[in-house]
Parts: structure tokens; sequence; C-alpha cells
């Protein structure tokens, strides 16, 4: 009995001081999941991207037609894509430094005085602006003064003071002349409208086209001379492309493409457009027709 009970004690005695050492280097099941998972080692600090601000427009107005030369100053600028006035894109955006580029003002959507937002862009993004930009277009051309009439009345005719002469046979050689007079050609005994009362030069689409060839500075262009053609010009049209002469109108628009073709626009009466489109009219409206130009000084 008594060897038996030293036995036992030491047997206990030596489970007992394996589970201690096992405590110094074992966690029990439940501690593990208790231990915070390893930690992140943190990275080297990224270099923050300068957003770009603009901050003025200089000039800020300009003239209906575009073309100015335009300042923005600001921070980053060398990120600009792009630079809008209004809806209309800016052209020849060039990077001076990091606190300037400069762009080519485009013309007024729609001729017409009034200011318009100036945004500089970063791809489809705006860039932010300290205060709220705007660009001041008002007429300063007699190009200016033709399109804003124009772009004024190609459908609101203004015939309380130069009639109508769709019932006669068609406004559109009216309307045209309207457009010159505002540009600041005179009228003359051959070329003049008093009171809606009209020549056959003021209101004849073939009687405007032959006294077109005899006015000093006005070069006729043709068709495949569209390269030549500014918004002002007056295009005349031959439906039937036998040179009879059916329509007028005035160039409103001159696009060029990215692969170098031109688009041409066209604003008038009869059908009434503000931008008609020159190639439709010609191969859809009226497949076959012929038009020519007159270059206007």
């Amino acid at each position: 009995m008594r060897r038996t009970s030293r036995t036992a004690v030491t047997t206990a005695l030596f489970a007992a001081a394996a589970m201690l050492l096992a405590g110094c280097a074992v966690a029990p099941a439940d501690a593990v999941s208790r231990q915070e998972p390893d930690r992140p080692v943190p990275s080297a600090t990224a270099t923050p991207v300068a957003i770009p601000t603009v901050t003025e427009v200089s000039p800020a107005s300009g003239s209906l037609s575009g073309g100015e030369t335009v300042t923005l100053t600001g921070e980053s600028l060398s990120q600009v894509t792009s630079v809008k006035f209004g809806d209309q894109t800016a052209s020849d955006l060039a990077v001076v430094d990091e606190k300037t580029i400069t762009v080519v003002a485009p013309n007024q959507a729609t001729y017409q005085a009034g200011a318009v937002d100036v945004t500089a862009m970063i791809g489809e993004q705006a860039a932010p602006a300290h205060d709220e930009l705007r660009y001041e277009y008002s007429a300063e051309t007699d190009v200016d003064r033709q399109m804003q009439y124009a772009l004024t009345y190609w459908k609101d005719y203004n015939d309380e003071e130069w009639g109508d002469y769709n019932p006669l046979g068609g406004d559109c050689a009216n309307f045209v002349s309207q457009t010159l007079a505002t540009r600041g050609w005179e009228q003359t005994p051959t070329w003049r409208n008093n009171s809606g009362s009209a020549t056959s030069a003021w209101s004849f689409v073939p009687a405007l086209d032959s006294w077109l060839q005899t006015v000093p500075g006005v070069t006729r262009l043709s068709s495949d001379q569209r390269d030549q053609v500014a918004v002002g010009d007056v295009a005349v049209f031959s439906w039937s492309g036998t040179g009879y002469r059916d329509h007028v109108m005035i160039v409103s628009d001159v696009v060029t493409n990215d692969d170098g073709s031109i688009d041409v626009k066209l604003v008038g009466h009869n059908v009434d457009y503000d931008f008609r489109d020159l190639d439709k009219t010609l191969t859809e409206e009226h497949p076959g027709g012929d038009v020519w130009f007159y270059s206007i000084p």
C-alpha cells in the first residue's frame, strides 16, 4: 500500500510539470481564436495627384464668330484635354506651362449675344474653377451682325419690315438679301426692298444670282471649292443640276472633319432651316442637284 501511494504521487507530479511546460509553448485552442491577425507593413506614401483648377479667363469677351485667342490661368493645367465655351469646343489648345493654356474661342452656337460658361475638361470630367468662369459674346463684326440676324429670323420671319414672298413663289432670295443688308451692304436701285416692295435682284433667285456676279469683290466658287467657303457666304442651288437656279441660302457653319472632309451647313427660308446639311440636301432631298457659292469679302 505505501509503495503504490508513492508511485501515484510521483506520476501526478510529472503530469503537472508536463502541463506547465506545455502551457509556455502552446496556446490553448480557444486562445488561438483570440489572437489579432497579422498587421500589414505600411507602404511608402504615394505622391498626391494635383487637381487642375482654373482661376481666370482672359479676355473674357469676344466676337460671335469666335476666333480670339483666349488664355486660361490656374494650376496643373497641363492635364486639361479640351475647353468648352457653352456647348462649343474651343480649338488649338496649347499648353504654355502648368499655370497657363491658350485656346481659340469657337463661334457662339446660334450667333446670339450673351455670356456662356467656360469649362476646362479632363477627358469627360470638368476641372474645378475657383469662381464661375464666363465668356461674353457680342456682335462685333459685319458677319456677326449678318448671322445674328439670320439665326434670329430663319423661322420667325421679319415680314413687317421686309415682306414675305412665299405667296409669290418663295422667300429664300428675300431672306438672303435681308442678311446681306444687315451685314452692311447698301441698297441700290437694282437691289433694294422698300417696305416689302422689292426689285427682282433682291427677291428672285435667278436675278439675285446674276446680280451677285456683278458685285465688286464677290467671288463665285464651284461646288468643288467648298474648302474656300466661309460662314456668311451665299449658296445658290440648281435642284435639277441643269443650271436653272431654284434656291438660295446663307452658309451658317463650316466644319472640317478629322479625315479632311468639309461639312457645310445652311440657313434659309421656304423649307426653313438654321443648319441644313449641304450633302444631305444634294444626295437625299434633291439627288443630282448642284450648288455654287459666292464668297463675300
